[in-house]
């Protein structure tokens, strides 16, 4: 399709973003039953509810505009969703694989946040300031999702790297050091409500 005006470039974007978000419905239920440590658990399962009203948003978005939303794959997820397959499927401890989980739900954010900020900035442009609006609250959900996620991180990296001095154990000598052995804690959070079908155009 040609992409000639700024109207046709920013609902091409937005077809993408919504086929990203049925993708990330679609995939983290699957790092939800993976993922070992309840605080991942329920972070992942609060985003998958989140993705559900993105999608809501990028419904009325192509309604305002009279048009269907396309029937179509997000190339750049669904390359950070196979390779998550391919790196999940060699892993064997319950934490390097929170740790890759991690990794595989910010590579997506990361995706999913540059392309809100582009078209964010576009409904702008083309006057739509409503539509920017909606756009705005998505980005700040992704934003937080991402900073929660790293906060997870760090917590592992630092549980595992603080020195003996800060953390009160007795310091180990580098090869008796026996690795990251560290549980985040928190509630359990079940996932309900099955993964979401891409809509009939």
């Amino acid at each position: 399709m040609s992409l000639g005006s700024m109207k046709e470039l920013y609902l091409d974007e937005l077809g993408d973003l919504y086929a990203a978000e049925i993708q990330m419905i679609r995939a983290l239920p699957r790092l939800v039953d993976e993922t070992r440590a309840p605080q991942l658990r329920e972070l992942l399962s609060k985003h998958c509810e989140e993705s559900r009203l993105h999608l809501e948003r990028l419904q009325l978005i192509f309604t305002h505009w009279g048009r269907r939303v396309p029937s179509t794959t997000c190339a750049g997820v669904a390359g950070i969703v196979q390779e998550a397959d391919e790196r999940l499927n060699r892993l064997t401890t319950d934490d390097v694989r929170d740790a890759a989980i991690i990794g595989i739900a910010q590579r997506i954010e990361h995706y999913e946040i540059a392309a809100y900020r582009c078209v964010r900035t576009y409904a702008r442009r083309l006057s739509r300031n409503d539509e920017a609006r909606l756009l705005q609250e998505t980005l700040d959900e992704e934003e937080r999702a991402d900073r929660l996620l790293t906060a997870i991180a760090e917590a592992y990296i630092d549980d595992d790297a603080r020195p003996a001095s800060a953390s009160g154990k007795p310091a180990l000598p580098p090869e008796e050091d026996p690795g990251m052995d560290v549980e985040v804690a928190g509630p359990a959070l079940d996932v309900a409500g099955p993964s979401l079908s891409t809509p009939q155009t």
